[in-house]
């Protein structure tokens, strides 16, 4: 049985989650907002269709957090799909509001007559500036029932308060790349 080199790193990815807190945990230039405590809204304009995403994060130790979405696709032919992920992570604060985080992730997709479960690993980077917050991220997702897929995400948000967020980004999905929209309540 021959292994896929991405599914070798998902123990380096599990035992960096559960290392020791690190020195770049520990930095005095904590910021003052939770990026891991959410609920969240958001539209999304991939290349087919429409999706509306109900999304939410909860850092239930810090630094580990539990995420995840569920997404309800209408593709431009008229069908209606739906997705749904759960992510279990950590964070590292790194530097003068830099914050890293890594996870592996697991969920289910409908792609119309095929429907397919599906695992992963991401990694996200967010840089706080005042009241933006820029990030970016890289992941790898396996279909159990399909292939493999290389997902990105890039954008940026702006805090209306230390409580609310709306943002703008350019994400790729299960459903194809495309202009995302959101707005989040942080707690």
């Amino acid at each position: 049985m021959k292994l896929h080199p991405v599914l070798l790193s998902i123990p380096v990815v599990t035992l960096t989650l559960l290392a020791a807190p690190s020195q770049a945990q520990t930095a005095p230039s904590q910021p003052n907002y939770s990026a891991y405590n959410y609920l969240g809204i958001g539209i999304n304009d991939h290349d087919n269709g429409d999706s509306l995403v109900l999304e939410g994060s909860y850092a239930f130790k810090a630094p580990y957090f539990v995420s995840g979405y569920y997404r309800n696709f209408d593709n431009d032919a008229g069908g209606s799909s739906d997705a749904f992920n759960i992510k279990l992570g950590r964070y590292f604060w790194l530097n003068n509001g830099l914050t890293a985080d890594f996870g592996v992730r697991a969920g289910h997709v409908d792609f119309g007559p095929v429907d397919s479960n599906f695992y992963g690993v991401e990694g996200n980077l967010r840089q706080r500036i005042n009241q933006f917050e820029i990030y970016g991220g890289i992941g790898w997702i396996d279909y159990t029932d399909g292939g493999s897929d290389n997902q990105y995400q890039v954008g940026v948000n702006y805090y209306l308060d230390t409580n609310l967020s709306i943002g703008v980004g350019y994400q790729d999905s299960e459903y194809g790349d495309g202009f995302r929209f959101r707005g989040s309540y942080h707690f």
